[in-house]
């Protein structure tokens, strides 16, 4: 194999196939990079056995062929060249790549490219759904953090993906909290079989992803698999098998009492008594209060967060709501209202509350895409 590429685009290549390469395998062929030729491109491929990432790079061809590299010293070697040229070299009796610059002369010993376990393709798979990246990357980003982190409940540690009816929907969930987010599709009008994708796997594919363009998502012919496809970067992922929660019948119909309050006003206070609640098993009392009394105006009150350590201290931090209902007095982890406050990006948001047992449910206000439920701690503590 001989090629010649761009040190800055090789190594954007490295970088994003990095992410599925494996750090613990037994199998020393996991922690190497396969790089071969493909039509006129280079091909760079990693894998970890449950992921695997293929980038293509833009190169000159003047040989076929293809070796595999390990991924550490590989990526490190060529993000310390200078920009410009380089050229690679691997003879026909070795599996050692040459990597050379107009500064620089190094050698790389790799692996029999014959050992590197074969990324499945999404060949003869569903017909593809098509999607935005820059939208993909936004519905990750709502609802993969309240994906469980651990492996007690495999189904709960997924992202589940629904396709019906002209929509696209990605919902997730742990024992505490759930988190939906529902996208138009439009020419979709025929449901496609759920599937339940890692969480993991996501948030890697949102790093990787463009930040413009379309996404193919492919489920393979088995439906053990998907991949998404971009231009330059494929991402295969096992897909996790079991039933997953029936999370709408979770999302409550009503609620007696709503608040209005400003985005980055709630995410603020919250910031403010978490040191606190940190200290008290992340406990944080919500009071939502309507105000009343001559000279109140209709509808105005405040939100109140309080939090208090045993040892530490406490802190009371109240914002101005818009309350329509009655008072009420909930417990909330406050980790959940952290996480979730992060990724509203509406200058204002909803809290719906119907009781200090019942389940609260923030929404972005102005948007019905988004939906987020929270249940509440216990009033014992």
């Amino acid at each position: 194999m001989r090629i010649t590429c761009k040190q800055q685009d090789l190594s954007r290549g490295l970088s994003i196939v990095g992410h599925a390469v494996s750090s613990r395998s037994t199998l020393p062929i996991l922690a190497n990079i396969l790089v071969a030729t493909d039509q006129g491109r280079l091909k760079l491929s990693a894998t970890n056995l449950e992921i695997g990432i293929n980038c293509w790079v833009d190169a000159d061809i003047h040989q076929e062929g293809s070796t595999t590299v390990p991924a550490k010293t590989f990526s490190e070697l060529v993000g310390s060249l200078v920009q410009g040229q380089v050229d690679l070299i691997v003879s026909e009796d070795s599996h050692s790549v040459n990597v050379k610059t107009a500064k620089n002369n190094a050698n790389v010993k790799g692996m029999d490219p014959s050992e590197f376990p074969l990324i499945p393709s999404a060949e003869g798979g569903e017909a593809p759904i098509i999607l935005d990246a820059s939208l993909l990357k936004e519905m990750i980003s709502q609802v993969a953090f309240a994906a469980a982190d651990d492996d007690s409940r495999p189904v709960l540690t997924g992202v589940l993906v629904e396709v019906s009816n002209e929509t696209v929907s990605f919902a997730a969930a742990d024992s505490f909290r759930l988190a939906m987010r529902v996208a138009p599709l439009p020419g979709h009008t025929e449901p496609h079989g759920n599937i339940l994708i890692p969480a993991r796997t996501l948030a890697e594919l949102a790093r990787i992803l463009p930040s413009e363009g379309s996404v193919q998502m492919v489920v393979t012919p088995n439906r053990s698999q998907v991949l998404f496809h971009t231009e330059h970067v494929d991402l295969v992922s096992r897909l996790i098998e079991g039933t997953f929660p029936n999370i709408r019948a979770a999302i409550p119909k009503q609620h007696s009492m709503r608040a209005v309050v400003e985005t980055k006003e709630f995410a603020a206070a919250v910031k403010m008594v978490t040191p606190f609640a940190r200290d008290s098993s992340n406990i944080t009392r919500v009071k939502v209060n309507g105000g009343s009394g001559e000279g109140v105006q209709a509808g105005a009150g405040t939100l109140t967060l309080e939090s208090n350590a045993e040892d530490v201290g406490d802190n009371i931090a109240t914002i101005n709501a818009a309350v329509d209902g009655p008072d009420v007095q909930i417990i909330f982890n406050v980790k959940y209202l952290t996480e979730v406050l992060a990724i509203m990006d509406t200058p204002e948001v909803s809290l719906e509350l119907n009781s200090s047992a019942s389940p609260g449910v923030l929404r972005p206000v102005g948007s019905a895409d988004y939906t987020y439920v929270i249940m509440p701690m216990s009033t014992n503590r």
